[in-house]
């Protein structure tokens, strides 16, 4: 990778994963470079606020339209885009809607199966992922919301992530428990990006991934490095999916590497 910054570097979006919301990006936006611009966005429904609606529109196109209005009020675009997750769906849908607004995309671990054309990536990736998701399904409805958020993270990342997170990190992911019931079907209905809108993707795609992570984030991420024209896979080694969170000095490191990348070095 080039040592070197370049001044001209965009202003960088930080969007959350489930559980998360602006302030889950804090330490990570503490130790970026100081000449890097980067803001932080929580997605409708994320976050402490009233909702302003019933959570039947949850989902990508809610969250693409939420970072379209806060770019084009709060940025000057084009901007890099890093998502994390559940939001690495919202930014592609972003970035095929809204190329003006986008100059890259930084995805860490992507769940999303709707582009994998291989047979058996596809069946491997849908297997996992109902090995991860199906028992969050389950908790919520024996034992609540809240439960089911320590689920979702025991699942993602290791048994008692959360209770082991510092009290005030504590605090934003179970303060954003609300949102299991739409994150686990209660939302939207799923939209499908199919790989040739992938492949129509004229922009740099940085996808991300830990050695250490889930074969369905694994699968995901291999899969869009693949298709998108200009895509580049990163592999983080000894990480796993919820890095952004338990080392967010590493993760802000490699952000800034990844910025450093010019958009015609992305493959």
């Amino acid at each position: 990778m080039p040592e070197e910054r370049t001044t001209d570097t965009h202003p960088t979006l930080f969007v959350h994963g489930a559980l998360g919301d602006a302030r889950t990006w804090g330490p990570v936006l503490d130790a970026l470079p100081f000449d890097v611009d980067a803001r932080a966005i929580t997605l409708s429904y994320f976050g402490t606020a009233a909702w302003t609606g019933d959570g039947s529109d949850f989902g990508g196109e809610r969250h693409a339209r939420d970072m379209e209005q806060f770019i084009d009020a709060t940025m000057d675009a084009p901007v890099v885009v890093v998502a994390w997750s559940y939001s690495c769906q919202p930014a592609l849908l972003l970035a095929m809607r809204r190329p003006d607004l986008v100059a890259a995309l930084i995805l860490y671990e992507p769940v999303i199966g709707s582009f994998i054309e291989d047979d058996d990536r596809r069946g491997r990736f849908g297997a996992d992922a109902a090995a991860c998701f199906g028992p969050v399904a389950e908790v919520l409805a024996e034992q609540g919301e809240e439960a089911a958020a320590h689920r979702l993270f025991d699942n993602v990342g290791h048994p008692g992530f959360i209770a082991d997170l510092p009290e005030d990190r504590r605090r934003i992911a179970l303060s954003n428990a609300r949102t299991v019931p739409l994150l686990m079907g209660k939302g939207a209905p799923p939209i499908r990006i199919a790989a040739d809108e992938i492949r129509a993707l004229d922009l740099p795609v940085i996808a991300a991934m830990g050695t250490e992570t889930r074969p369905a984030f694994a699968i995901s991420a291999r899969a869009l490095a693949d298709i998108a024209p200009r895509g580049r896979l990163e592999v983080v080694e000894g990480a796993g999916h919820l890095l952004p969170e338990s080392d967010p000095v590493r993760f802000a490191a490699l952000v800034s590497e990844w910025l450093a990348y010019q958009p015609g070095d992305a493959r």
